[in-house]
């Protein structure tokens, strides 16, 4: 187990891991739509933070009107 457990909230900086926007895999397409799909299945049932920004209501709209 870790020594550093995984917490919500704080007054730290979060941690910044950089990104390798050099590998060809960064842009592989289907790559990206697989990603963007379990962080928006993520997104749609947890909805915590859909009062913080006015991006959020408009993505959960269309989400909801899609037929899948």
């Amino acid at each position: 187990m870790s020594s550093h457990p995984i917490r919500e909230g704080g007054i730290e900086a979060p941690t910044r891991h950089p990104i390798n926007w050099q590998d060809p895999e960064f842009v592989d397409e289907e790559k990206l739509l697989t990603e963007l799909g379990r962080v928006y299945d993520i997104c749609h049932g947890c909805r915590r933070c859909v009062s913080l920004c006015q991006a959020f209501p408009t993505l959960f709209d269309l989400v909801d009107e899609s037929p899948t």
